[in-house]
């Protein structure tokens, strides 16, 4: 996440379902109206398992094992639904690999949206087996390499913030607010690529692409491991050029969510890469002290951040949401992330929205990382939880997700998270 305090915002990550199956059994309309975009300048960073149950019928996963992946686990309606909305990413993504970021936008991989969307499609082909999926992983992955800075020596290992979606896909300066000119060198970005060339492996059984990218991959984890990590062992955010400036300035911000992303890239980097011990340690302290570290006892939910050294940020609001279902869903069940879910579900309004604070539309991310994040905990999403998306969000003929109701935006990492929940997979087997 790269967003400047005041101007931090969420993607709006998003889960949906089958409208044919689903629709006349659930009701109504949100009738949240307009409201600022969940999506401005994103980070969802996400991703959920067994034992949530829709009242709708033919929406219900159980598990023993807190996965609704595999045979028994998740069922075909969910499945359909899973391989509809990976199709809608699919549809997106052009001959060269590069997804935008909406359907129709000139953007790609802003703050780490096509990464997403890329999980999404490894848990389709995780789930079937189909070639396209693996396809799109792949070529997605190639394209991202081709983009990672491999030659300036103060940069090695890093991306830009934001790449136009016609080639040669030039990097687009993109101010993530006030007297900031553009952003680069995001922990998140760096780490996940990582991640993608682990699922990759883990999918095909097959080292063919880390040993095409090992250098690429190893330069991203040394990155954010030289460049990113503050003297408190956690990671900021990225690195910013102020306005009228050639000086770029290290932004130490660390965000909650974003502790997960590079949790999933160490883990991911020690795993590929066990000669060397710094994936796997920095992965250990990540796991051990981020759910204490960034959770609020007396609000019962994780908070957004916090500037290296100052107390937890208290605020609410979209992207306050997304660590209460990513990091269950990155790091397991624990006592934190059971509260942060407890938290959600608290949220939740009588016909299925969330609303935090409540003068906020009732953002699709919301819900869908609800739907992620229980389910790792061995807890329920409420049974008007997935209905409402399919009513308010889900389009009907794209099967994308829309950032709101009434929103116009079909954002591609919102899909792949969906893709994700909906499939059940697990961050790590």
């Amino acid at each position: 996440m790269a967003l400047s305090r005041g101007t931090r915002t969420l993607i709006g990550a998003t889960l949906c379902a089958s409208v044919a199956l689903m629709t006349a059994a659930c009701g109504g309309s949100d009738g949240s109206g307009d409201g600022a975009s969940a999506s401005v300048l994103k980070s969802p960073h996400g991703q959920g398992k067994s034992g949530t149950t829709s009242s709708t019928g033919g929406t219900s996963t159980t598990g023993s094992t807190g996965s609704t992946s595999g045979s028994g686990g998740t069922s075909s309606t969910q499945s359909t639904m899973a391989l509809q909305m990976a199709d809608f990413i699919l549809a997106q993504q052009d001959v060269n690999g590069a997804i935008p970021d909406e359907a129709g936008t000139a953007t790609a991989n802003t703050d780490s949206d096509m990464e997403y969307a890329l999980i999404g499609l490894a848990a389709a082909y995780g789930a079937t087996h189909d070639a396209k999926y693996l396809n799109g992983l792949e070529k997605g992955i190639a394209w991202l390499a081709a983009r990672e800075e491999m030659t300036d020596p103060a940069w090695t290992g890093s991306w830009r913030y934001a790449y136009s979606m016609t080639p040669p896909y030039d990097a687009i300066p993109t101010s993530p607010g006030a007297g900031i000119a553009d952003v680069r060198g995001v922990d998140a970005t760096s780490a996940l690529f990582v991640y993608l060339l682990y699922l990759d492996r883990q999918l095909t059984g097959s080292t063919a692409l880390v040993t095409q990218y090992g250098a690429n991959a190893r330069a991203a984890l040394d990155f954010v491991l030289a460049k990113n990590i503050n003297p408190s062992g956690y990671s900021g955010s990225s690195w910013q050029l102020p306005v009228g400036s050639t000086t770029w300035q290290f932004w130490p911000y660390e965000y909650a969510a974003d502790q997960g992303d590079v949790y999933l890239g160490m883990n991911a980097g020690g795993l590929l890469f066990p000669d060397n011990p710094n994936y796997a340690a920095k992965a250990a302290f990540l796991k051990a002290n981020v759910p204490s570290q960034f959770y609020m006892t007396d609000a019962q939910r994780y908070s957004v951040g916090r500037d290296t050294g100052a107390p937890l940020d208290a605020d609410l609001g979209i992207d306050t949401i997304f660590p209460q279902g990513y990091l269950p869903w990155v790091f397991g069940a624990n006592t934190q992330s059971m509260g942060s879910i407890q938290w959600m579900i608290n949220q939740t309004a009588a016909d299925g929205s969330i609303r935090s604070p409540s003068t906020d539309p009732a953002y699709a991310l919301s819900n869908v990382i609800l739907l992620l994040g229980a389910p790792t905990q061995g807890m329920q999403a409420p049974s008007t939880t997935l209905p409402w998306i399919v009513n308010n969000v889900l389009d009907p003929q794209t099967y994308g997700i829309h950032d709101f109701p009434g929103s116009p935006d079909l954002e591609t990492n919102v899909s792949g998270f969906a893709v994700t929940a909906l499939l059940g997979t697990k961050a790590f087997p």
